[in-house]
């Protein structure tokens, strides 16, 4: 099968931001940090124990649902020491020494998560790969780690890393079993929870369309494209692959060139146009082998063009050439 190059769409993962508030209890009082703002805040009075002790509080905007203690003095300065480090490559590193130094630290993950927000500031997909892994290792349930993962497999995966196509796989699948269950957490906003759950459903769902794809069940594939289309209609990467899997069926259904059509315009829309012709070079060859000729092609693109939706009705309108001539039979003896 031929497939013009793409650039994939880069994951812009909306990580809601868990305000790590740190207080040492001691006799007299406390301070407030948060580790995703380096600026020290006064925090009220407190009593506490004679001998200090570190509480780390998981807060968000809207308050402070839980509370994580840290009880041991050296592990509390090496986790403020990386919160109160601002050039993003440092700050990475320092939590992600932290993590590999107190790996049982009861700040490990959201350590990890710092880790991983930092480097995805840097523009690193390598080191922001490695940690969303690590992250997965030591929560499972991470859903957000693990939609990080499966994106970049999956850009990992169009560039022939048979490797990455076989965990892009088994983990597109586990994502969307686990998106479907996955709960609120505390404090966060309604809007941005299902902006949230709808982006990385986006994601499993598209990556399990891919490997559909990549297993030649165009069947399947449509279907999944289908899904997130109805959710994203200007994702331009599913929805060329989508006309893929219309085209490679046998019989093709039309409806794939509609697709063509509207992912050609995305693509040129975005001033890509590398991409634009890349697909243009594969799905003009399909419609004039199904057709006969390229009589109609101009219209189908600006029908791609004009028409954010398929427009009903459309495959009945791309009527088959004519079938090629019986190949003459074998001489007789």
């Amino acid at each position: 099968m031929t497939r013009p190059p793409f650039s994939a769409r880069l994951l812009c993962f909306l990580r809601w931001p868990a305000l790590f508030v740190v207080f040492i209890g001691l006799a007299a009082g406390a301070t407030a940090q948060q580790a995703s703002q380096p600026a020290q805040s006064s925090a009220p009075a407190a009593a506490g124990p004679a001998t200090p002790s570190v509480q780390a509080e998981v807060s968000d905007q809207a308050g402070a649902p839980g509370k994580k203690v840290i009880l041991d003095q050296a592990e509390y300065n090496a986790f403020m020491a990386a919160t109160k480090t601002e050039d993003p490559k440092e700050r990475a590193e320092g939590f992600e020494s932290f993590a590999q130094k107190y790996p049982k630290s009861v700040v490990v993950t959201d350590a990890l998560e710092e880790a991983l927000a930092a480097w995805q500031t840097v523009g690193d997909s390598v080191k922001v790969l490695e940690v969303a892994k690590e992250i997965l290792t030591a929560d499972q349930g991470n859903v957000r780690a693990l939609a990080i993962v499966v994106a970049l497999d999956r850009v990992s995966a169009a560039q022939g890393d048979s490797a990455a196509l076989d965990e892009l796989c088994l983990d597109s699948t586990g994502g969307m079993r686990v998106i479907s269950m996955w709960q609120k957490p505390e404090g966060m906003p309604d809007a941005d929870f299902a902006k949230l759950r709808k982006q990385m459903d986006i994601i499993f769902t598209g990556a399990a369309g891919y490997c559909a794809l990549q297993q030649r069940n165009f069947s399947q594939a449509r279907d999944w494209y289908s899904r997130v289309l109805q959710a994203d209609p200007a994702d331009l990467q599913d929805m060329y692959q989508m006309a893929i899997a219309d085209l490679e069926m046998t019989p093709i259904d039309a409806n794939g060139f509609w697709y063509c059509a509207h992912a050609i315009y995305l693509a040129q829309n975005s001033s890509n146009a590398g991409a634009a012709s890349g697909m243009e070079s594969y799905c003009k060859p399909k419609y004039v082998t199904y057709h006969g000729s390229d009589k109609g092609w101009d219209s189908v693109m600006t029908m791609g063009a004009t028409r954010t939706t398929l427009p009903g009705e459309f495959a009945a309108a791309i009527s088959p050439g004519p079938k090629p001539p019986a190949p003459p039979a074998a001489p007789q003896d």
